[in-house]
């Protein structure tokens, strides 16, 4: 029975104590990601406010869910705020608009746990489908989505359900992770009334020791997982330069981003003047190392030559290309040693507000600060294909499409032996959204079974290995280069094989238990 809204003084004790929960939820989601970074919080995050709404009307809680995400995405994002030093109040604006946004996805779930109380215990099934489905839903859409702060995210560091990625990918994980909160949520729930069922001991027993018993079996799943594909091809050598300096594009300091191409010049230099030994298989430069357009401009494209003749590799580099008088794209170019483009890859992603204004431009010139840093639109690439370096396929995607696991998945599934992030990462600053990009390369490691190198320009850069795990990590802001050495693999996890399927899969519980 539902309770009359607004009733004293029970009612008023409730709703506080719904509102509690509800900011509790997601400043537990929040501390669940980088920064504080506690994955295991992610199992008991979603608990208060399950608790709390199980006998709410749906609208009731919906909104407390709202309030709930609102904290979550509001905590999560507030790197965003590094953006204040160059656009000023627009930075709290980006930040307040999209957590106000995205928080309404986070409302859409918890509206349906009281709403799907008649379906006893299916909804250990149906509700975690549920949030699968609203996590790709938000992913794709509007304007390309948002695939940032999904829940399977919050296990990049490892523990025991990271491995359940290679089979269900990061939203079977999510689906795992909320069937462990409801879990926990029925056990709670149930506690009282077994307290008083001593005629029943039985019943009693299996309240207070069935519901631990699944939770625990839940997390334990992981253990199952079969392991990555083995490392069955060459070895590829392969040497990042980050070079980057702080402010990046001299949005806030003045700095040229002549100064960020010449430093990726000169470290590659001096390491190709160095001792004596062998020469890498590949040298990679980050996101807009070359923010003007080597292919026409002849003194860079020269530096870049001079570059790859002296280290005696080919280098690919992330550049700002000109399409045309009104369009630039970011692309990443493969120079051979002798200094001529082999090959390329514009991003096909790219960010609204960031690098272009949605609707044609309309939209800025109705509200010119949505244009403020965004002084032209760039062109998105059509096609999306391994690069093929030194024989090896290389799977390469630029910083924001690291966060599609359907591209991953696609290289993967054509042949990539290993995958590639290039990434700039200056507009993170110092906060965590640098590390929030490392955990997309490290769940993608897992998912499909692959090494993955995160070349920033200035920061983080590292090395993940199909265990999910970031090694030799460069600090921000660092000036160094990184020497890697990747076993080439071409077997296939269960996830970039059927992953499709397995999404579809959620959906259509999803759908066809709320139906």
């Amino acid at each position: 029975m539902h309770e009359a809204p607004g009733g004293p003084p029970g009612g008023r004790r409730l709703a506080a104590l719904r509102l509690a929960a509800a900011v509790a939820t997601g400043a537990l989601l929040a501390a669940a990601f980088p920064g504080p970074d506690i994955g295991p919080l992610a199992l008991i995050a979603l608990v208060p406010l399950l608790l709390a709404v199980e006998t709410a009307r749906p609208r009731q809680a919906g909104a407390f869910g709202y309030l709930a995400g609102l904290t979550f995405f509001g905590l999560h994002l507030l790197w965003i705020a590094e953006f204040l030093s160059w656009t000023g109040a627009v930075a709290w604006l980006a930040w307040g608009a999209l957590s106000a946004f995205e928080a309404l996805f986070v409302a859409a779930f918890f509206a349906l746990v009281p709403a799907t109380r008649r379906l006893g215990g299916w909804r250990l099934l149906v509700l975690p489908a549920c949030w699968a489905a609203i996590e790709l839903l938000r992913a794709h859409q509007p304007l390309g989505g948002f695939p940032w702060g999904l829940l399977a995210l919050s296990q990049h560091g490892g523990g025991p359900l990271l491995p359940l990625a290679r089979v269900l990918g990061g939203y079977g994980l999510a689906a795992v992770l909320v069937a462990v909160n409801l879990v926990v949520a029925c056990w709670l729930r149930a506690l009282p009334a077994a307290a008083v069922r001593r005629p029943w001991r039985w019943r009693r027993l299996a309240a207070v020791a069935g519901w631990p018993a699944l939770a625990a079996g839940l997390v334990a799943a992981g253990l199952l997982a079969p392991a990555a594909p083995p490392a069955a091809g060459p070895t590829l050598d392969l040497v990042v330069v980050q070079a980057g300096l702080r402010g990046g594009h001299g949005l806030d300091l003045g700095q040229s981003t002549e100064a960020v191409f010449a430093n990726h010049v000169r470290l590659t230099e001096e390491l190709g003047a160095g001792a004596g030994g062998p020469r890498p298989d590949l040298v990679v430069w980050g996101e807009g190392a070359a923010d003007a357009d080597p292919l026409r401009n002849p003194d860079r494209l020269a530096r870049v030559a001079r570059a790859a003749e002296t280290i005696q590799a080919p280098i690919l580099l992330g550049a700002t290309t000109l399409v045309d008088p009104t369009h630039r794209a970011t692309e990443a170019l493969l120079f051979t040693p002798g200094g001529q483009l082999a090959d390329r890859y514009r991003k096909r992603r790219l960010v609204p507000f960031g690098e272009f204004v949605p609707w044609g431009g309309l939209l800025g010139r109705l509200v010119p600060a949505t244009r403020q840093g965004v002084p032209y639109d760039k062109a998105p690439g059509r096609t999306l294909e391994p690069l093929l370096v030194d024989g090896v396929r290389v799977g390469t995607v630029i910083c924001w499409e690291s966060a599609y696991q359907e591209d991953a998945r696609q290289l993967t599934r054509d042949g990539a032996g290993l995958l590639l992030v290039m990434t700039n990462n200056a507009s993170f600053g110092d906060g965590p959204g640098s590390r929030q990009h490392l955990a997309t390369s490290q769940l993608r490691a897992v998912e499909e079974g692959r090494t993955v190198v995160h070349a920033a320009v200035t920061g983080i850069s590292a090395v993940v290995g199909v265990d999910g795990v970031a090694r030799q990590q460069t600090g921000l802001y660092q000036q160094t280069t990184v020497p890697v050495s990747v076993g080439v693999r071409s077997g296939l996890t269960f996830y970039a094989r059927f992953g499709r399927g397995v999404e579809a899969g959620l959906v259509g519980v999803a759908v066809g238990g709320v139906v």
